[in-house]
């Protein structure tokens, strides 16, 4: 027999419509956030480590100051790796200041993944990133002129060795916006003048199953065959060290915990609030409760129809907001990774476990909350209900309050009575203003840090050098990096050591140690390893295999990077270098060096690109946590409210009956809930 109970489910929905459409369209939303983000991050992970294998990434790289004789090649091979050209040409002056790396042809190792178009096939045409011909507008088979020779854009690309597009290794954040890759064919690459071309061979391991500490080992071997053939290296990375390699795979995934953690928070949330409208339905029909035990109703059948209408709005807002989430969220989140990073074409693929998270976990959160404070309540007699005597902790005598006036006694005297209401009210709005603060703050707090970078970056130029060259203007630098722990991963952090002349007129945010083994850091380096004046800080040189003790003198304010800064004699001393050795300049102003010469070059807008680059890739999810956070914040402001003035509706309308006008109402009820709100 059916249960007659069933047809009291369409009348409560009836009754509480407004209720039901809220908490269904605030779960939906927060479950439409939840498996758009996590599809979207899932299947960019797959995509990207099908990516890295399938298009053979490189183990490492070295960049040399001059091509290498076919005899140093050799003995490299039998150090048991396929070593590649990936020559690049640098164009400086393209589209206002970017610069761009035009690589030659690939088709060993760091191959490229086709979006549009075709790869370039004679010398007229170029394959340029996507990232690249999204940020300005270029289309295949529109005309670039580089380095005074046009090209036809004949696809769009991205390339393995360049997922993420970081300039320097040392750059805090990447750079979309001033720094782009290309390639080119072999007889286009050609055609580029010697002076713009960079010598970077990149190295692939034939055993794929080496360790870390292997590739390492390796990578120290190649090194010491390079030096002690005499030639002269610019930059060498593996890829484990190489941010533009490992920075996504390492980055990708690590946001899902947090947005899961804000996702269950809110579920909790929307829970509490389904107990707080089923509790005041059983304080509503407490008589009716009380007369279908007397009749023989089981405690269990009761709990059962009153959690039935939550956890079917729940599994229907599941149902719906993964459906929305696998369709109508894939493309925003997607621009998310997409307008940050170079990655190759999104997979889309069905994620088991992010299922699970969305639609079974929710439901589970809503029985178990609902559950208990169900089986609390039902635990009364039937006399109880009977008599609406719902309370199982009786009040000797109501709470003494201060001798205010009688409104704010009237309003307290509210707020102590629904403090339930006022509680699961008070933590939803308090999570929906702080995702909406961090998200309203972000932007002026980049736009600090940038401000922060201009002034604090002390040179406009910077001239990082393939052999030593004298210039007249500039300020000779020696530049190396150490490692030393990071105390949070327990993994080691590059440390870029800037050894600078003791009467410089540049470096002079600080005064420059006289003393051997005693450094001054920036204030990023102090900040992110939790240094201070005095400590003594291990850095450790893995390619010579050596280790420094080194004394902290000074904070400066520098924020570009994580800098340590000392005399370049004594850095030529640490590093048991002739003294007078340096291998960079900086300056206020261009310097007149042949381009033969320069490895790299950078200036102040390179620094600043970057910084910017971090409000392009937060916008999207930026606009997102506010809308959501705003719609939020509405809905349950107007459900708590309600609740409130349900259970109070009764002494509303004695209060009307006694001439009191509705503004007055409004006083003692609706601006107690604003007070609790502003809280």
């Amino acid at each position: 027999m059916r249960n007659p109970l069933s047809k009291r489910y369409l009348r409560e929905l009836k009754k509480n419509v407004g209720r039901y459409i809220c908490t269904f369209l605030l779960l939906v939303t927060t479950i439409i956030l939840e498996s758009g983000f996590l599809c979207v991050m899932e299947s960019a992970k797959y995509s990207l480590d099908e990516y890295l294998i399938e298009n053979k990434v490189e183990d490492g790289y070295f960049e040399a100051a001059f091509p290498l004789e076919d005899k140093i090649k050799s003995k490299l091979e039998e150090e048991d790796i396929v070593l590649c050209d990936n020559f690049y040409s640098t164009a400086e002056e393209f589209n206002g200041g970017t610069k761009v790396y035009i690589f030659n042809e690939r088709s060993e190792m760091n191959i490229p993944a086709l979006f549009e178009g075709s790869l370039p096939a004679d010398k007229n045409e170029i394959a340029v990133d996507r990232l690249f011909a999204e940020n300005h507008n270029i289309k295949v088979g529109d005309s670039l002129e580089l380095n005074k020779i046009k090209f036809t854009v004949s696809g769009t690309i991205s390339l393995p060795d360049y997922s993420s597009l970081f300039l320097s290794n040392q750059d805090l954040v990447m750079n979309t916006t001033g720094f782009v890759v290309c390639v080119v064919s072999n007889e286009g690459f050609a055609g580029f003048e010697e002076s713009t071309v960079t010598y970077r061979y990149s190295y692939r391991h034939n055993d794929r199953n080496l360790s870390d500490k292997e590739k390492v080992e390796a990578a120290n071997r190649i090194r010491k065959i390079l030096v002690g053939n005499g030639v002269n290296v610019q930059d060498f990375l593996i890829a484990k060290d190489n941010q533009s390699i490992s920075f996504l795979p390492n980055d990708m995934g690590k946001d899902g915990p947090i947005m899961e953690v804000l996702i269950y928070i809110l579920v909790v949330i929307i829970a509490f609030v389904f107990a707080v409208l089923s509790a005041h339905t059983i304080e509503e029909e407490a008589s009716i409760i009380g007369t279908l035990r007397s009749m023989g109703y089981k405690k269990a059948e009761l709990v059962l129809h009153y959690i039935a209408l939550p956890v079917i709005v729940t599994f229907l807002a599941s149902v719906a907001g993964n459906a929305l989430g696998y369709t109508v969220m894939i493309e925003p989140f997607k621009r998310i990774y997409y307008k940050s990073y170079c990655l190759p074409p999104l997979t889309v693929k069905f994620n088991q476990v992010a299922f699970i998270k969305t639609t079974i976990i929710p439901i589970v959160i809503m029985i178990v909350i609902n559950l208990l404070l169900l089986v609390n309540k039902m635990s009364l007699s039937p006399l109880r209900f009977l008599r609406k005597d719902l309370k199982k902790r009786k009040q000797k005598k109501a709470a003494k309050l201060p001798n205010f006036k009688f409104i704010n006694r009237f309003r307290i005297r509210v707020i102590l009575q629904n403090k339930g209401s006022y509680l699961v009210l008070f933590f939803g709005i308090f999570l929906s203003s702080f995702l909406l603060m961090f998200g309203i703050g972000l932007k002026p707090l980049m736009d600090y840090y940038v401000d922060t970078i201009d002034d604090t970056i002390p040179y406009e130029y910077q001239y990082i050098l393939k052999v030593p060259v004298e210039a007249k203007g500039g300020e000779k630098v020696l530049i190396y990096s150490l490692e030393t722990e990071y105390y949070l991963t327990k993994d080691n952090v590059k440390v870029t050591f800037y050894g600078v002349q003791e009467d410089s007129d540049i470096f002079i945010d600080f005064k420059i140690p006289r003393e051997e083994n005693h450094i001054v850091v920036s204030d990023s380096f102090a900040k992110k390893l939790k240094v201070n004046v005095g400590d003594e800080i291990i850095f450790e040189d893995t390619v010579y295999e050596k280790k420094y003790s080194l004394v902290v003198d000074e904070i400066c304010p520098y924020t570009n990077n994580l800098g340590a800064y000392m005399s370049i004699n004594n850095l030529c001393r640490l590093l048991e270098k002739d003294t007078g050795t340096f291998n960079s300049y900086v300056s206020q102003k261009k310097l007149d060096i042949d381009d033969a010469y320069i490895a790299k070059f950078m200036n102040r807008s390179d620094f600043l690109g970057a910084a910017k680059q971090v409000m392009i890739s937060f916008g999207n999810v930026i606009a997102i946590i506010n809308v959501f956070s705003v719609f939020a914040y509405l809905v349950l402001m107007y459900l708590l409210t309600k609740i409130v003035i349900d259970k109070n509706s009764l002494y509303i309308s004695f209060m009307k009956v006694f001439g009191y006008e509705k503004k007055e109402i409004r006083k003692l009820y609706l601006d107690t809930s604003a007070i609790v709100v502003l809280i």
